[in-house]
Order: structure tokens, then sequence, then C-alpha cells
């Protein structure tokens, strides 16, 4: 009996070959799983419902947001509640929302990975074991190396209650179930996004920041251009890049130009970064964004000392990006960002920090991640052409 939460759809591309009404061309791995299940919960029947709801969706404004939140449902179903998706009343959903705010750590990946191994043929395709329902977005493990919780925020379950109800509606109106059991508390607004309060710093909130990396990460599994946006922003967070910096040391920011450290974080080694700066990149920058642009530009085999690929390239052409075009990129990825939190049933507030926020923002809520879980010395030193007292004003005396 299968206990282990799996993916069960692929990218909206893959998932758009798909019958919706059989099971013609699924994944055999997928299918494998589902019979493991518990039978109790008939869990084909319940894929099927969620595939045919997924098809409904399959654009790329809705389809990644709606396959995270219905997966998730989906596979809480079938694992935790051992019941069909038609059986579920008013207090599993409950059950399930609590759930997702604090689900499980067999549940939470440390990292964002992708869903399935690749091969050239579909038979021989395999789940990713690293992959889980939610992820952290933070580095999952704090001082004293003691594993941090996944907490999940409002907003992100603001969506999670919107897709669902969305979900339990459309069973309604094709007369599979007679109660929609995510009605009520749906319409109360037991779980409506608070208003974010950005006092103190131009910083992103948690939950914005999630949002704006899953975003990022999802425009780029819709189409390989977007690859290169998502390196861009990462690199822009990891390694603490204010806007001026993008023209002054954007052409010598290179893949080549990483180097592991003895304790385990990455510096930048050329002429233009000396150590003294401690840039002190996290090593997820490398594992979960540069890797996986060269994996998808089929740069691997290349040793990260030998690869001249711009951190900050543009899409077409060898030099640098300027900092006038990152900034309108900026707020062309926070305009997608609330475009599809709307269409998700999101409602975005004029406060919101996508409405807000300009490029120096990504650049401030690194700072204050990295303030959490650093001595204040090291972030004065990252902190670069900022004296210490401003240093302390800006990321620590705040807090208080």
């Amino acid at each position: 009996m299968e206990s282990i939460p799996r993916p069960c759809f692929e990218t909206l591309k893959d998932f758009a070959l798909l019958d919706p009404d059989t099971l013609d061309g699924e994944l055999p791995v997928v299918q494998d799983f589902l019979n493991r299940c518990p039978v109790s919960s008939l869990p084909i029947k319940s894929y099927m419902l969620v595939k045919q709801f997924l098809i409904k969706h399959a654009e790329p404004t809705r389809y990644a947001n709606y396959r995270t939140c219905t997966e998730r449902l989906l596979l809480w179903s079938i694992l935790e509640a051992k019941k069909p998706l038609t059986d579920l009343s008013e207090a599993d959903i409950q059950a399930f929302m609590n759930f997702c705010t604090t689900p499980p750590d067999s549940w939470v990946a440390d990292k964002s990975c992708r869903r399935f191994t690749q091969g050239k043929l579909r038979s021989v395709v395999g789940f990713n074991p690293d992959w889980r329902p939610y992820c952290l977005i933070q580095p999952a493990t704090g001082r004293n190396d003691t594993r941090i919780a996944y907490i999940a925020g409002r907003s992100g379950l603001a969506i999670q209650m919107s897709v669902v109800a969305s979900f339990f509606l459309h069973l309604h109106y094709d007369d599979l179930i007679a109660i929609n059991p995510a009605r009520r508390l749906h319409a109360a607004g037991f779980y409506t996004p608070s208003l974010p309060v950005h006092s103190g710093a131009n910083v992103f909130t948690d939950e914005e920041f999630a949002v704006l990396m899953l975003t990022l990460s999802d425009m780029a599994d819709e189409d390989i251009k977007h690859e290169r946006t998502l390196l861009m922003f990462a690199s822009i967070y990891y390694l603490r890049l204010q806007p001026s910096e993008i023209d002054s040391l954007g052409g010598d920011l290179t893949v080549s130009a990483l180097r592991l450290m003895r304790d385990g974080t990455y510096d930048l080694v050329a002429e233009k970064f000396p150590g003294n700066w401690a840039w002190k990149i996290h090593p997820e920058f490398v594992a979960n964004y540069v890797n996986r642009y060269r994996e998808r530009l089929g740069r691997q085999f290349i040793p990260l000392e030998r690869d001249h690929t711009l951190l900050l390239g543009k899409i077409r052409g060898k030099s640098s990006i300027s900092s006038g075009y990152a900034r309108a990129l900026f707020r062309t990825v926070c305009q997608i960002v609330i475009d599809r939190l709307t269409e998700s049933g999101c409602v975005v507030s004029p406060n919101s920090g996508f409405r807000k926020a300009t490029l120096f923002w990504v650049r401030e809520t690194s700072m204050h991640h990295s303030a959490r879980t650093m001595e204040m010395s090291d972030v004065i030193r990252l902190a670069r052409k900022s004296n210490a007292e401003n240093a302390y004003q800006r990321f620590f005396a705040w807090r208080d």
C-alpha cells in the first residue's frame, strides 16, 4: 500500500496531450502509484475527476497553480483520508486545510525540484524521489542544524481554498456531488489573505516572495525562454545585487566565477569580486537555479569553472542586461503574478508588494532573509557600499 505522496500530473505541454476520459497515454509510473493506493479511496476515479477539472484550466495562466492545489487535495484524500473525493464532507475539507497549514515533514521537500526523472521513452520515466507536494522556500535547517517547520502563509492558503472551492463547484455542476463541501468555508472567508504590511523596510512578505519565485518557476516550466528570467532574478536575490550593480558587474558575473567554499556556501572568485566583500551565496542558488538553467540549456556536462554563461545575460546576444531592462522586466513579472492570483480567485490588495515593489525590493528581501540566520557582522559585510550603522538600522533595528 502506497504512503509516500507522488506527483500525478506533468507539465502543461505533456498534460494537454492526454485523453480526459481514459488512462491512455498516462505515465506508467503514475498508473502504478494509483494502483498501490488504498482501494477504499477509489484512487483512479478520484484521479480522473481532478484530471478532467485540470483539462478545463489547461492554459499557462492557470494550470500550474490549479495543478498544485488540486494535486495536494487528491493525494491527501487517497493517502490520508482514504476516501474518494466525492465522499469528502465539510469537516474533511476543514481537516485538509489544517493539513495544508502545517503538513508533516514527509510531505515537505527541502527545495524545489523536478517532478519526474527524464527518459526518452515514457515507460522509463520515474518519480523524482525528492519531490513532495509542499516545498520550503527558505533553507530547510536553521541555526544548530534544527529543521525549520513548514507553515503556510495566509495568501497561500487563500489560493488553496479558492481552487478547492472551484473544483467542488465543478463537480456539483456536473451532478457528481449533491452538496459542495467547500462552499460554506470559502464563502465565510476563513482563508482570505490578510493584507500585507510593509513597515520598516521595502521588502516582500514571506508569502509574497514565495508566490513570486513560484510564478517565475512556473513561467520557466511553461516556456524555456523564461529560464533566463528565472536565473536573472534568482541571481539578483542570492547575490544581493543593487540595481546599479547590474550595470557595473553584470558583464563579469558568470557561472565560472562561482566557487564552493569550505562552509558549503559559494563565493565569487574573480578580480572584480574581492573576497572581503564576503558574498556568502547560499548553495541552493547553484542547486536549484544555476544547475536547472544549465540542464535545460544542455550545459550540465561543462564544469562550473569552465561555464562562462552570464548570470545576467540577455536572452539573445552575449552581453549583460541593463538595470533599466531588469526594472521593466521585474514590473512585467509582478503584473503576471497579479493576473495569476486574480485568475485563481485571490484578491490582490492595493497595499500588496506586487503593486508597490521596485526591483530594489528583491535585494532588500534577500538581506532581510539573511539577517534572520546570520550574525550581524556577516550581514553588515554583505550589505556592500553601506556602513555598519546604516546596515544595522535597515536590517535589524526596525524589528524591535
